[in-house]
């Protein structure tokens, strides 16, 4: 079907595939295979591949050993989803009747033909016969237009243009709903996040193209496009995930449990020497931007670098950040291999307050906060790691008669060192989790997490804590300071111990003289 409807010769029609309703009169989740926007009609599409028959009245699907049935018709399926989505549209944008805009619905057997019932027209239907392995499916959506067409005697055609592009904007993000990152580690199946139309048109690019390279800053999503990337391209064989971060890589195993799916830190692509992947997909890209890496990974793809199929996920801040091991010249190599798209506009993570500070800082370009406003960043005066520890308890305590999880929390140590963090000296010390002892688990305690700002890249909580930060740790590291600023979705709370407001001043005026607004 995704072949037949690309061959059609049509530039002003969607196509758009597994709609899941999130409500139905009659079902849990209503599903529709494909609903095409067209000038002439919204049509929609039920495709059953695979033996279907009709006994007694009711419908069976499956071989004959392995049938499922009775079930509902294709028929009533097609027509009960077909009215489900039209109120779902009718509630964002309005009456599609009063706005002139036909209706209605073709089955597809793709693979056997059923006899003709009283339950439908045969305009209504293409089998396998006329469906042609594709090559009929222009011919039976045009005879499926006319035959509604004159059952929408309210219809005006064409339909706008504009109003056909509402009508996708209205309804395409509950298409592509696929669970967060987070919901998929704890199996919270309930909690979904919809992928911007930005990143619908970077999945769009996976099949005409066989080497991406994605950019964008911190929160732009690049790592929840990775995910499904992968996910998608297992449909199509093997896959190999790798990271420079192990933590990153035990997160990303939950997320993308496959059989065809090998997800790997860098440093253990060794276990995977001599073997070859059909598709090769690089998160944080820019971690392992040298000549060397490109090496390693060259080999795990048949036809090389040069002719394999990829995808590098880069955070094209590297010119402000300058972070070790990037090498700008294995970049130069790496780019004009692939399609470069990007960078990626809009965050997806952080609130407005969180970007402008780490713009004002660093000068990084987090594209524009679509999460929304939040609170303001919260600078801390603290003279000792003693003090340090007693004001985060008190924050904490805050937080907590707010009501946010102690989970949902994490100190994120400038040190990265345990032994002598001032989350040691926290009234929750014993009971504050290592995060790189719980990442990739079912955790089950509602405990605090402690990170180093390395092993909490690429990974994300609602309130971030910066903790043992000291003004050395602030002396040619913006990168630490970008990482450890973007983690946090809703709140920023960061410890300044001496020296650490003056460095912060003389960051944000260093980026003023970058940017030529001071001489």
């Amino acid at each position: 079907m995704f072949a037949a409807l690309k061959a059609i010769p049509d530039d002003q029609s969607v196509a758009l595939h597994t709609v899941h309703l999130p409500r139905h009169d009659k079902k849990r989740v209503g599903e529709i295979d494909f609903v095409v926007i067209m000038p002439d009609i919204l049509l929609f599409i039920e495709v059953k591949g695979g033996r279907v028959h009709q006994r007694d009245g009711k419908w069976y699907y499956g071989p004959p050993d392995r049938e499922e049935g009775p079930k509902e018709s294709p028929f009533a399926q097609a027509s009960g989803g077909m009215h489900a989505l039209e109120q779902k549209i009718g509630s964002l944008i309005g009456d599609l009747r009063n706005h002139g805009v036909p209706s209605g619905y073709l089955v597809i057997t793709t693979d056997v033909d059923i006899q003709r019932t009283t339950e439908f027209e045969p305009e209504q239907y293409l089998g396998s016969t006329a469906f042609a392995g594709g090559r009929g499916l222009a011919q039976g959506m045009e005879r499926a237009t006319r035959f509604w067409l004159t059952r929408n005697r309210w219809a005006r055609t064409p339909v706008r243009a504009a109003l056909r592009t509402k009508m996708l904007e209205a309804i395409r993000p509950d298409f592509d709903r696929v669970p967060n990152l987070q919901s998929r580690l704890t199996h919270l199946d309930v909690v979904f996040e919809r992928l911007t139309n930005e990143q619908l048109d970077r999945l769009d690019e996976l099949e005409s193209n066989p080497r991406l390279i994605w950019t964008g800053g911190a929160g732009t999503g690049k790592t929840f496009l990775a995910a499904e990337a992968a996910r998608r391209k297992s449909a199509h064989g093997s896959v190999l995930f790798t990271c420079a971060s192990a933590t990153l890589a035990t997160h990303l195993r939950r997320v993308v449990d496959d059989d065809a799916i090998t997800v790997l830190p860098f440093e253990r692509l060794d276990e995977v020497q001599g073997r070859v992947f059909d598709h090769l997909i690089v998160d944080e890209a820019q971690d392992l931007m040298t000549f060397e890496s490109l090496d390693t990974l060259e080999a795990l793809v048949p036809g090389g670098l040069a002719e394999g199929r990829w995808i590098f996920m880069l955070d094209q801040n590297n010119q402000v950040l300058t972070p070790d091991g990037y090498d700008p010249d294995a970049w130069e190599y790496l780019r004009p291999l692939g399609t470069v798209y990007g960078p990626m506009k809009r965050n997806c993570r952080n609130t407005v307050q969180i970007v402008n500070q780490v713009r004002l800082y660093t000068g990084a370009d987090l594209g524009v906060a679509s999460a929304g406003e939040g609170r303001p960043v919260r600078f801390t005066d603290v003279p000792d790691a003693q003090d340090e520890a007693t004001v985060l308890d008190a924050y904490v305590n805050e937080l907590v008669a707010e009501g946010v999880s102690p989970r949902d929390i994490t100190l994120l140590s400038a040190s990265g060192d345990w032994q002598t963090s001032s989350a040691r000296l926290s009234q929750r010390a014993s009971k504050i989790e290592r995060f790189a002892d719980v990442v990739g688990t079912d955790r089950t305690k509602h405990r605090l997490t402690w990170s180093s700002v390395s092993d909490f890249k690429g990974h994300e909580n609602h309130v971030v804590c910066l903790i043992d930060l000291e003004p050395g740790h602030l002396d040619g590291r913006l990168d630490a300071l970008y990482v450890a600023w973007t983690r946090a979705r809703a709140q920023l709370w960061v410890a300044c111990r001496p020296g650490i407001q003056q460095a912060l001043k003389d960051l944000g005026m260093a980026v003023l003289k970058r940017q030529g607004h001071l001489k």
